[in-house]
């Protein structure tokens, strides 16, 4: 397959969504993004000006799924829409036999999220579709490495990671927790990844910070981790991390956009885009130019992003509890 035509569902940023920069990369790519949607009128030509201002990508815009696949011959879906949504979008591209490339996390708001998840996977890989779910910090390590040679010698004992969600409490967790579990995932290889001790607290009321503390473990090791949540609106977002003390934060150029990581002395190394590295990736296992394999993890990422969100919904519960007493 050369230049396979791609449909993105959700191609705005408003907030903080992907939809340009993964049209974007897609284009870089070589896929050819031929149609969007949106779900009014006025965001419609908004993301076509800005598609065609950001990267010069002139795709046709419609305002339902349905519309567009019954207008347009698509070689796979990415799906950049609201993380509640996505359910939805899953099914109708795997009735329409399309890949997809699909923003974390890969479902939200189920009851069991863990065992729609198991439903969705189990059925791309029956219909034989590749399925990417876009969990790109993974792709940071070797920059990271570049940084601190050596580090990824051995897996960490301790992880620290802080994010900037634009959103707050529970969907902060969906739209956050992702990063650093696939992150876990891949400096801890292993069979039998649970969590244990999980703890929540908040850092600052006022301000939303919340704290999360648990105990990743494998067959083979354990490693303590904490995940700082700091909800803001302001983008570019701080994100840092840490594995063993060392700590790595991301800076954004203010002229360039370019990436880099910076430790606590100021010492800087180029940061390869992530999220261009993992579409590249996507499309090189569409085209089979490179191995056609499912993104890796996603049972088991969303399995341990479900018992956080229980945990969380437990400790709220208790929150609520003392302010009533």
């Amino acid at each position: 397959m050369s230049a396979p035509r791609i449909g993105i569902v959700g191609a705005r940023r408003r907030r903080q969504g992907l939809g340009p920069f993964v049209a974007r990369d897609l284009a870089k790519a070589g896929a050819n993004v031929v149609a969007f949607v949106t779900t009014h009128a006025d965001s419609r030509d908004a993301a076509h000006e800005e598609l065609a201002t950001r990267s010069g990508i002139s795709a046709r815009g419609y305002l339902t799924l349905d519309e567009m696949l019954a207008n347009e011959r698509l070689d796979a879906l990415a799906i950049l829409s609201p993380s509640n949504s996505h359910r939805a979008y899953l099914d109708a591209a795997l009735t329409a036999g399309l890949p997809v490339l699909c923003d974390k996390p890969l479902v939200w708001n189920d009851d069991d999220i863990a065992a729609e998840t198991c439903r969705i996977v189990s059925a791309f890989e029956s219909a034989g579709l590749l399925l990417w779910e876009n969990c790109q910090w993974p792709y940071s390590l070797t920059s990271y490495e570049r940084l601190f040679p050596g580090s990824l010698d051995r897996p960490p004992k301790r992880f620290w990671m802080s994010m900037q969600p634009a959103s707050a409490g529970l969907q902060a967790l969906g739209d956050s927790l992702p990063h650093p579990l696939s992150l876990l995932q891949t400096l801890i290889p292993g069979d039998g990844a649970r969590l244990e001790g999980t703890r929540f607290k908040l850092e600052d009321p006022e301000a939303g910070i919340t704290i999360l503390d648990f105990r990743y473990r494998t067959l083979d090791w354990s490693t303590q981790v904490q995940v700082r949540l700091v909800p803001s609106a302001v983008s570019p977002r701080a994100a840092a991390y840490a594995l063993d003390g060392r700590r790595a934060d991301r800076r954004v150029g203010d002229d360039d956009y370019q990436l880099s990581f910076v430790d606590e002395s100021g010492r800087a190394v180029s940061l390869d885009d992530p999220l261009t590295q993992l579409v590249a990736d996507f499309v090189a296992a569409l085209t089979g130019s490179g191995p056609r394999e499912q993104h890796p993890g996603i049972t088991e990422r969303m399995e341990l992003l479900g018992q956080l969100v229980r945990s969380y919904r437990d400790w709220e519960r208790g929150q609520s509890a003392k302010v009533k007493r």
